[in-house]
């Protein structure tokens, strides 16, 4: 009985440790589909930028606050990329297990319930009605 909860614990583990590896993937992957937008493209090197950049709208000094608009123009994007695509492409780019893309999915999800309505329509619903 131990043993299978430690070989459980060990696969958990490992997933965790390869879900941003896995994610980094996912994103390279739809950076090279030729069916995404080329805006949606520069979008998503205009938000890394912005996340590595000192300046921001709200200064990553301010603790929690800080880094909640990177967080967020973030998930914007993930999301709009996400959506782009269909579930099919999504899944065949994703080397994780399944379980962790569809919570990524609700992640950015939640995330979005943070986002006025009007920006939510213009960067995410956009996208929802281009899919391949």
């Amino acid at each position: 009985m131990k043993e299978q909860a430690e070989m459980a614990a060990e696969s958990g583990l490992k997933e965790a440790m390869l879900f941003l590896p896995n994610l980094m993937k996912l994103v390279y992957r739809l950076m090279k589909n030729e069916g995404i937008a080329q805006s949606d493209k520069v979008l998503l090197v205009a938000t890394a930028a912005y996340v590595l950049s000192p300046w921001d709208l709200m200064p990553d000094m301010i603790p929690f606050l800080g880094q909640v608009d990177d967080l967020l123009l973030l998930a914007l994007v993930l999301k709009r990329l996400m959506d782009s695509v269909s579930q099919e492409v999504l899944e065949s780019y994703w080397d994780g297990n399944d379980n962790l893309l569809i919570l990524l999915d609700k992640i950015l999800n939640t995330a979005l319930f943070f986002i006025p309505p009007g920006i939510y329509r213009k960067l995410v619903k956009k996208a929802r009605t281009t899919a391949i």
